[in-house]
């Protein structure tokens, strides 16, 4: 009786479990962090798979293997007679061997690396992007498999016994939602490593919603192995698409949209002599010609500096500074809580009283810089006549995969619907002059008063949309350092329509 009470105490005491856990023995398969989607629910990390085996040690699980290993390895770990993983090459089901499909975190060929991030070499803390904006809500959804087998003593797996196969919250569709679409987004990054960009950006945006469907940087680095990037050229870190730049003759359509707004019409004629002089400086008109008479139309597709300048001087300046505002210049934009825009710089209304300073910002030049996702936005305005607020994030999954969407960005009408019209008109006639079918928008050549010994670092751009009566998209091209947006941007523009085309 005595020892029958002692065993009932034993039994419902900490010993039996610790009896259990001294004959078990776990192996991990696999650790997975939340997931993280484009708007398709298409994933855009954990896309590269591949096969682990976990294997029960025994003569039979040795003539399944054979050739799959190393032989020498192979028969080490048989022989030491506890379970162990190898990666395999085919699927294998036996009594002794089960394979598990998992997957690593990072891509050979990753895609948006700018905008998802990376993690430490943990795996486990978001460093930048998503990961690190959402690091909170993609930990608490991170999951494991493991398979737990019965050993012996010495750790030897007993014969006959079952696995145990544990899923921790390891299948969990759990993550964040993008509004990026993975199809547009691999063929933006696909124009520009065919173009000869080497540095710099291309962003394409929904005109309905101001949400971002693409956005790329060049160079690119790679997620699964930083430390390669930090000391490589053209600053593979740095999301170009975020950061500020003079912006050239791409504003010039905003100096004719505030124009139009203020009665002035696009057939009003001005004539080029090449030059112009504004207090006591000269300016010269864009590659020195002179055009002779021209309307608004004409002037936007030879871009003419000229015309653009005495045009700002006939315009409300308070109204383009309003205008400016309105379309989210000199503003920074938070896409995510660790993703957030440069805010450029917009002339103040006392620095444009001195006149110089007001030519050069008819053509995007002087103390003006913007980023390429805020002249994305003003695209959708000129486009749309509505200002919107650029969209990244559309919501977050739970664990069965369901979505709660982020409130939708609201618009506000900036310019009136016959002001869209005419500026769609002369637009569309500056995208038939570099030979763009239905498709409209500018070239820009800005200095960037950086030089390179006696040559000066350009930056070149091609912003618009397509198609041209019927908006879809917006689309921003910018080159670091290039020679002209005709020769850089619009060849990456035109590859990229047809590839959205086929879509």
């Amino acid at each position: 009786m005595v020892l029958l009470g002692r065993i009932y105490y034993i039994a419902q005491t900490d010993y039996t479990k610790v009896s259990t856990r001294q004959s078990t023995r776990t192996v991990t398969v696999g650790e997975k962090r939340g997931e993280i989607f484009d708007r398709n629910f298409n994933p855009l990390v954990n896309t590269e798979k591949k096969l682990l085996a976990v294997v029960t040690p025994c003569v039979a699980s040795y003539e399944y293997l054979k050739g799959m290993a190393d032989d020498a390895y192979l028969r080490e770990k048989i022989e030491n007679g506890s379970p162990f993983i190898i990666e395999v090459s085919e699927e294998i089901s036996t009594e002794f061997i089960r394979t598990f499909e998992v997957a690593d975190r990072y891509s050979a060929d990753p895609s948006a690396v700018h905008i998802i991030g990376y993690t430490d070499s943990s795996g486990k803390v978001g460093v930048t992007g998503i990961e690190s904006s959402f690091d909170n809500y993609l930990s608490e959804h991170s999951g494991r498999l493991t398979v737990s087998f019965q050993v012996d003593a010495v750790g030897r797996v007993l014969a006959g016994m079952d696995k145990y196969i544990n899923d921790e919250n390891f299948t969990s569709q759990a993550g964040v939602v993008l509004t990026l679409d993975k199809k547009i987004q691999q063929m933006t990054e696909k124009a520009l490593s065919d173009s000869k960009i080497k540095s710099g950006c291309a962003i394409v945006m929904s005109t309905h919603s101001g949400e971002i469907l693409a956005i790329a940087s060049v160079p690119e680095y790679d997620p699964k192995n930083v430390a390669d990037s930090l000391t490589a050229d053209n600053s593979p870190f740095i999301n170009k698409a975020l950061m500020s730049y003079s912006v050239g003759s791409i504003f010039k359509p905003v100096v004719a949209a505030c124009a139009l707004e203020n009665g002035i019409s696009p057939l009003r004629g001005y004539e080029c002599k090449g030059e112009i002089q504004v207090g006591d400086r000269i300016f010269k008109c864009n590659d020195n010609k002179c055009h002779g008479k021209i309307n608004m139309t004409q002037a936007l597709e030879v871009s003419c500096n000229t015309y653009f300048i005495n045009l700002i001087m006939k315009t409300d300046v308070d109204l383009l500074m309003k205008l400016c505002a309105d379309m989210g210049l000199g503003q920074s934009v938070t896409l995510a809580s660790k993703i957030k825009c440069s805010a450029g710089t917009l002339p103040t209304k006392k620095s444009l009283e001195i006149k110089g300073n007001l030519a050069n910002f008819a053509f995007g030049q002087g103390d003006f810089s913007a980023s390429p996702l805020q002249i994305a936005s003003v695209y959708h305005t000129l486009s749309t006549g509505n200002a919107i607020t650029p969209k990244l994030v559309l919501g977050l999954t739970n664990y069965m995969g369901l979505m709660t969407k982020e409130p939708s960005t609201s618009q506000r009408k900036v310019l009136s619907d016959e002001t869209v019209l005419k500026l769609k008109t002369m637009l569309s006639a500056v995208g038939e002059s570099y030979c763009l079918t239905d498709a409209s928008g500018k070239t820009g050549t800005a200095q960037s008063g950086i030089y390179v010994g006696a040559k000066e670092t350009l930056r070149t751009w091609f912003a618009g949309y397509y198609p041209s009566k019927n908006p879809k998209y917006i689309v921003v091209i910018m080159n670091e350092n290039g020679s002209s947006g005709t020769a850089d941007c619009v060849p990456v523009f035109r590859s990229l329509i047809k590839g959205i085309e086929g879509k």
